[in-house]
């Protein structure tokens, strides 16, 4: 395993991403150097990264009120669907790491 890939896997797990989750997704940056390219571009839209942390506040707030991860997810994700799809093209290297 490559120290890039090592620090990414645990960068990633640090963020909560699971063991096989965090390989996976650095095996794939590793294989695929223009997904990292394109993952640099979609820190730089500002709205994106608005939409985001709007997305991960209202998570971790029905979290601490005690609902489970996946379904709070689940209600903000479904809450922004129009905002996420308007964003889709932008957002396709993100996802197709995440269904790998």
């Amino acid at each position: 395993m490559g120290f890039k890939k090592f620090i990414t896997k645990k960068a990633l797990q640090m963020k909560g991403v699971s063991a096989d989750q965090a390989e996976e997704i650095a095996k794939q940056l590793e294989e695929n150097p223009e997904i990292a390219n394109s993952l640099k571009a979609l820190e730089s839209n500002r709205e994106v990264k608005e939409l985001f942390e709007k997305i991960t506040k209202e998570i971790e707030e029905k979290k601490k009120g005690g609902m489970n991860e996946q379904y709070a997810a689940l209600l903000v994700m479904k809450k922004y669907q129009a905002e996420v799809l308007k964003h889709r093209e932008a957002l396709m290297p993100l996802m197709s790491l995440m269904q790998k």
